[in-house]
């Protein structure tokens, strides 16, 4: 008798331990997915830059892109997402006649405007035409979930009927994307019209699912189960994909548009091995640029004259 009642003592603590761990993995995995998948909260212009501490020592020469874009003449130009959300965009025409424009797409928690300031800056005097994208769930475009590329590239390639439509059936377009924007503009490369002449992608990630794991084990030393199985259930859900619904690597080896990769040497964020993965699946005519001494997002300020020598090198080669 004392040895039945013994098991039973035992069962229930294994079936409360069980659940306990159940209930422990389920608020972590709500706490991530509200963390990493939602928008996240408007803050200071200097904690709106990409997610690593050590580009905030570029801020100052960013700040000085930001006040030259503030006094330019852009174009607030707006389109409507697949699914109904208001995408917004800044656009600065040419002076002169270009048939060529630069469609720029930022990281997670930036916007156009912050992300990419400096290199408008740089792709205006050079004679392009740029559009700076807000992806939905940031900056001043709607939406309440961060599509990781997953659904940004949907958005992505509404953004280039636009500019079909406002320039031309000869306008030539490229993309340019950094992060998360690299990942989306790679994610997009086996969608695209022909139109799109290029693409520039600097450290951006091989997959939704590759990504997270990494940076689960990385920032917080938790495994892939069960936390990567429930908020991308959570991620289902409520904001509509998966994370394994678009495969970085597979689009890229689907496209023929040429692509510039480009990545800093000390990624701790998005390791470099995933921008060799993706150059690696890659068919097409293809570059690449590996920044020394740089981290995330960092390599046009640590190499701002090799950065934008080899971008405006590749564009007009390409354009030929």
């Amino acid at each position: 008798m004392k040895w039945g009642i013994a098991v039973v003592e035992i069962l229930v603590g294994i079936l409360l331990f069980v659940v306990l761990l159940v209930a422990c993995s389920v608020l972590v995995s709500e706490y991530l997915f509200k963390m990493i998948i939602y928008r996240q909260k408007k803050s200071s212009c200097q904690k709106d830059i990409d997610a690593v501490a050590s580009w905030y020592r570029h801020y100052p020469i960013a700040k000085t892109g930001r006040l030259w874009l503030e006094n330019m003449p852009y174009i607030n130009v707006y389109i409507k997402s697949f699914d109904g959300l208001r995408l917004y965009g800044a656009l600065l025409e040419s002076e002169k006649f270009s048939d060529k424009i630069i469609i720029c797409v930022h990281g997670f928690t930036g916007s156009g405007k912050k992300d990419f300031a400096s290199l408008a800056r740089t792709y205006y005097l050079n004679g392009y035409n740029v559009l700076l994208v807000d992806n939905r769930a940031h900056g001043q475009s709607e939406g309440k979930y961060v599509g990781f590329g997953v659904l940004d590239r949907l958005d992505l390639r509404n953004w280039v009927k636009y500019t079909v439509n406002r320039f031309g059936s000869n306008i030539k377009i490229f993309l340019h994307g950094i992060s998360m924007g690299g990942a989306t503009v790679l994610m997009a490369s086996s969608i695209m019209p022909k139109n799109v002449r290029g693409i520039i992608a600097d450290c951006g990630f091989t997959s939704v699912d590759e990504i997270f794991e990494y940076v689960l084990k990385r920032d917080y030393h938790l495994p892939r189960f069960p936390i990567i199985y429930l908020t991308n259930i959570m991620s289902k859900i409520r904001a509509g994909y998966g994370y394994k619904d678009v495969n970085t690597t597979a689009e890229i080896a689907r496209s023929d548009i040429p692509i510039l990769f480009i990545h800093g040497e000390n990624d701790e964020f998005v390791p470099l091995w995933m921008t060799m993965k993706n150059y690696s699946h890659c068919k097409a005519y293809k570059e690449l640029f590996i920044v020394r001494e740089s981290e995330h997002a960092e390599s046009h300020y640590i190499d701002k004259k090799g950065y934008e020598r080899r971008i405006l090198t590749f564009i007009e080669k390409i354009s030929k």
